[in-house]
């Protein structure tokens, strides 16, 4: 593995942990320089999904997430009706996903406005896309991993959560664990962790 890959899968363990550990639904992956290919050799047998919302020349920006998980999430009813409310009128993954990428390309177009709803596919609370689209980003009670609009115990948990499967994601990479092994590795700690 040269240099360029193994930088990439430092960035793939920091940004991806939660989801590597099966404690988040999906994340964002935003990797310079990195082909596609590269990345679906890196995630092979995670049992991971991964598609692009954006590749262009300099930057490439994938959704990486769990589709059995995905697919549950945007089959609540709350979910479908906020969804609706940007246009989305089907509700499997392939379908909302295809709107998400029009959307979110419009905005990097500067042809519309950011996207919020992708806060929902992100694994973020219902109320805290919602109190971060009517506050503007402003008056939050907490901010970490998104900025808390309503239960800031419950999301310090879960931010505490995300950092130790980051600090463990990261430090398998550094050793050369490939992605299967990590994510194998992070989920058995997840398991081990709420047993105690």
């Amino acid at each position: 593995m040269d240099q360029k890959e193994k930088a990439a899968k430092l960035q793939v363990a920091r940004q991806c942990a939660p989801v590597l550990a099966g404690i988040k639904i999906s994340n964002l992956l935003i990797l310079s320089r990195v082909s596609p290919l590269t990345v679906m050799r890196m995630m092979d047998g995670t049992g991971l999904s991964f598609d692009y919302l954006y590749c262009g020349c300099s930057r490439k920006v994938w959704l990486v997430y769990w589709l059995e998980e995905l697919e549950a999430v945007l089959q609540k009813p709350e979910v479908q009706i906020f969804l609706r409310e940007f246009g989305y009128q089907e509700f499997s993954c392939s379908s909302v996903l295809m709107h998400l990428k029009k959307r979110y390309q419009a905005y990097l177009r500067n042809e519309e406005g950011y996207p919020h709803e992708l806060g929902v596919l992100l694994d973020y609370p219902l109320a805290d896309v919602k109190g971060f689209m009517e506050n503007k980003g402003q008056n939050y009670l907490y901010s970490g991993y998104w900025k808390v609009y309503s239960n800031a115990e419950q999301a310090k948990k879960i931010f505490a959560r995300y950092g130790e499967a980051r600090r463990r994601a990261v430090q398998l990479a550094q050793e050369g664990k490939g992605f299967r092994e990590i994510t194998g590795s992070i989920i058995k700690w997840r398991e081990a962790a709420a047993v105690i």
